[in-house]
């Protein structure tokens, strides 16, 4: 191999592993942001005023959220039922901590319990980050296959008290 075969070989190599870090580095920052925060929802009612409550838990180390709004819509996100920008503005999630919020305005159009089963919830972030909770059994969010694992796999770390932060 030539001088100059060997730099290139060498610049290539640089180049392929810097690549390979800086993508490990995006896989991580995903998955600690993937799994940082989770919610659960249940329904709760007065008379005929129905409302949700919320189970939230911040698992991040280091970071603070602040809550915006509820948007409840129909048939999957498409029809907008009702958006409410006042019960939960401003809320603060702390970091490594669980929010039992119960003070949700009632929603409006809805009166009956059957209703609520057909509607899906979705929590806003000040940050714009939201969390689709989808409208069927006693209300947890909705994740997919990929984040079910990231999930599985953060409990994991957090059983072998291996900090990810």
């Amino acid at each position: 191999m030539t001088f100059w075969e060997e730099v290139l070989a060498i610049f290539i190599g640089d180049v392929f592993a810097s690549v390979l870090l800086v993508f490990g580095y995006v896989i991580v920052q995903w998955f600690l942001r993937a799994t940082d925060v989770t919610v659960g929802y249940a329904w709760k009612f007065t008379g005929t005023k129905f409302h949700p409550t919320f189970d939230i838990r911040n698992h991040s180390g280091s970071k603070t959220y602040l809550l915006a709004n509820i948007a409840y819509t129909k048939n999957k996100r498409k029809n907008v039922v009702f958006i409410d920008n006042k019960s939960l503005w401003g809320k603060e999630l702390k970091p490594e901590s669980v929010s039992f919020l119960d003070e949700v305005a009632p929603v409006p159009s809805i009166t009956s319990l059957p209703q609520c089963a057909d509607v899906d919830v979705t929590l806003r972030l000040q940050s714009g980050r939201q969390f689709w909770l989808k409208g069927q059994g006693p209300g947890q969010l909705y994740i997919g296959r990929i984040q079910r694992f990231a999930f599985r796999l953060r409990q994991k770390f957090q059983k072998a008290a291996i900090s990810l932060e």
